[in-house]
């Protein structure tokens, strides 16, 4: 009697397969996904740090401007 090897059975995740492309409105649903439903404390941390960011890029692309207009 011999062992079944159950290896065979498991597809091989190799490099050179098609792997499934994401288009851009997968993206955007994903995103409104995330803004639409916060779920933990962890979801509502990482919008205030997104927030924080967000406002940080603002202000910094003002200053740039500001500095440019001088």
């Amino acid at each position: 009697m011999g062992r079944k090897n159950y290896l065979r059975e498991i597809k091989s995740s190799r490099r050179g397969e098609q792997k499934h492309k994401v288009s851009w409105r997968e993206y955007l649903q994903a995103w409104l996904d995330f803004l639409r439903k916060p779920k933990t404390r962890f979801d509502l941390r990482e919008r205030a740090l997104l927030l924080v960011l967000l406002v940080s890029v603002i202000i910094l692309l003002q200053m740039v401007v500001e500095y440019f207009s001088n």
